[in-house]
């Protein structure tokens, strides 16, 4: 059988069926995964069972693969892999749920990734789904005035609020000096060019976008929380139900993802990520 791309309904997720992961790929299926990957922003592969090599070579198809600044959860045989595991699984830190908050990936590096590859090895029967919000359909749906009045707006993006609020529920480990200094203000448009499909998406977080350029600070949050409430309705969100074995490749500038709750004193929940780098030249919007 070959490979095949089923649209999830009216949706901007995709499942590729019919290839194993855990084999080389030639480089036709690889463009056609890539493809796939431009016309939607989420593919998901149900029933993979990859070594921790296998996910790392697969990952390495799309690009340079990068850790994380926090390496208390990267697995230390392969640090391209973020472990994250309530049990501390792989000699890593216990993390109960990380990203249970709205965001996409790492916007706080001047080049954030392109994106991520999640793989589920031990999931929840109940909770523990993960939310994709379409971030492209979040903009094309804006009204008009507000589309002209962010066209040209720069937003300033840094970890190092949003870390210290963890830190201080006991959820993070302090953080290093060295990392302190790492988390510096970097600045992202609020509306960019998707490099591969030319499309416009919002480039918004509520994780980790703290102002936007420009405005006052009161005018700056309400801006901010109105278009991240605009991101997350209804109609722009799709929720991923884990079974293990599913493997999740999502476009990290075109969407946003937030982690849901789950008993973590009954159940396991333990999942690898692999990063793929960004490129420069990260495009704003013409008005």
């Amino acid at each position: 059988m070959g490979l095949s791309v089923t649209r999830t309904g009216n949706t901007f997720v995709a499942e590729i069926g019919g290839v194993d992961l855990a084999q080389p790929l030639d480089e036709a299926t690889v463009e056609a995964i890539r493809q796939a990957w431009w016309d939607n922003s989420i593919l998901v592969f149900r029933g993979q069972n990859l070594t921790q090599e296998q996910h790392v070579a697969f990952s390495g198809h799309f690009g340079e693969l990068q850790g994380h600044t926090v390496k208390d959860w990267l697995l230390p045989t392969h640090p391209e892999i973020l472990v994250l595991s309530n049990r501390g699984r792989g000699g890593v830190k216990p993390l109960e749920n990380g990203g249970a908050y709205w965001h996409s990936d790492i916007t706080y590096q001047a080049v954030p990734p392109m994106g991520s590859i999640l793989y589920g090895l031990t999931v929840p029967p109940e909770g523990g789904d993960t939310l994709y919000a379409d971030m492209h359909a979040a903009y094309e749906a804006l009204d008009e005035e507000t589309k002209a009045l962010i066209a040209d707006r720069v937003a300033i993006h840094n970890y190092k609020h949003r870390y210290l609020l963890m830190a201080e529920g006991g959820r993070r480990p302090d953080p290093t000096p060295e990392q302190l200094a790492e988390w510096q203000d970097v600045e992202h448009p609020v509306v960019l060019v998707h490099p591969e499909s030319g499309r416009k998406c919002l480039f918004v977080n509520e994780g980790f976008t703290v102002s936007i350029k420009g405005l006052e600070k009161e005018e700056s949050d309400a801006l901010l929380q109105r278009l991240c409430a605009h991101s997350v309705k209804p109609q722009f969100v799709y929720a991923h139900k884990w079974r293990p074995g599913d493997i999740v490749m999502w476009d990290n500038r075109s969407t946003m993802h937030c982690a849901t709750p789950y008993d973590a004193e009954k159940y396991e929940r333990t999942m690898h990520r692999t990063t793929i780098k960004g490129i420069t030249g990260q495009r704003a919007a013409a008005a």
